[in-house]
């Protein structure tokens, strides 16, 4: 599933591109998953985009919120050319010439109803939302927003709340790591790189940690997070970036899918155990 990594550097590389554009159509190619009507969004502007844990959020002109998550199988493709596969779910329709448009006091229906005519078809841009497995999905309104924790570089993160959040519970730290109603954003990936760096066991109850622990981990989480995405999140299984190419950090993974191969720092052999049904890499060695 992409986490903060990735779904910020999808927020940054959109942000590029579709700010300032229109909404001109809109394709829902999966009404059980994609809750959202052509007549919610067309015609309106894309102001901004923001990210919230793993949910992206395009902010439209109306005021009205398009909330978008990834799930497992996720992707944001944005094109000149729409090409629908298998896996395609919703399509948005975008033009930058919508403005022009309406100065010559030419309204949304002809746009949409129009789309065709060459001014228009030859600056038109698609943002489409692919998911091979149906988990992800789109909407107007997400509850889940309300329940997520805080953000890893927010003032928030700071070991005052993160030892409040350590103490009340006895679970593994990684499955607290991954909670996203006490922190948002860290999934698989980089809970078991970060608890690697600060030479923390994924398996020692939360409320054991020490507050020297805690400031490492603190530490750990950040900088992880920081170089993941300096290289523009993990491209290891199905996240791309909207313009289709990978990113790069599977290249640099510490225990991450390294079971059996040699730890960084000691050399001995990275394990794999499962915990809360997610596969866990840690060193023995390291991280006793």
């Amino acid at each position: 599933m992409p986490e903060l990594p990735e779904v910020e550097t999808i927020k940054n590389y959109l942000r590029k591109n579709i700010i300032g554009k229109e909404i001109v159509g809109f394709q829902n190619l999966n009404k059980k998953q994609i809750k959202i009507k052509e007549k919610d969004i067309v015609g309106e502007k894309i102001l901004d985009l923001q990210r919230r844990g793993k949910i992206l959020i395009l902010k439209l002109s109306n005021n009205k919120d398009v909330f978008v998550h990834l799930k497992m199988t996720g992707q944001l493709i944005y094109a000149k050319n729409k090409e629908i596969l298998k896996s395609t779910r919703a399509v948005f329709e975008l033009c930058e010439l919508a403005r022009m448009i309406d100065d010559t006091q030419m309204n949304a229906n002809f746009i949409r109803d129009d789309w065709r005519n060459k001014n228009i078809r030859n600056h038109l841009h698609y943002l489409i939302f692919n998911d091979a497995r149906k988990f992800g999905w789109i909407k107007l309104k997400a509850e889940e927003i309300k329940n997520l924790g805080i953000e890893p570089f927010s003032k928030e993160f700071n070991l005052k709340n993160l030892e409040k959040i350590f103490q009340k519970s006895k679970r593994p730290i990684k499955i607290v790591l991954m909670d996203q109603t006490e922190i948002a954003g860290i999934g698989n990936i980089y809970a078991s790189e970060s608890l690697f760096l600060a030479k923390i066991n994924p398996q020692k109850p939360a409320n054991k940690l020490t507050k020297e622990e805690i400031k490492r981990l603190r530490n750990s989480i950040l900088k992880i997070l920081k170089k993941a995405l300096q290289y523009e999140g993990t491209s290891s299984r199905f996240y791309i970036k909207p313009d289709q190419t990978k990113g790069r950090y599977q290249e640099k993974f510490l225990v991450y899918q390294r079971e059996g191969k040699k730890c960084f720092r000691c050399k001995s052999k990275i394990k794999r155990i499962v915990l809360g049904g997610r596969s866990t890499f840690y060193c023995q060695i390291c991280q006793k």
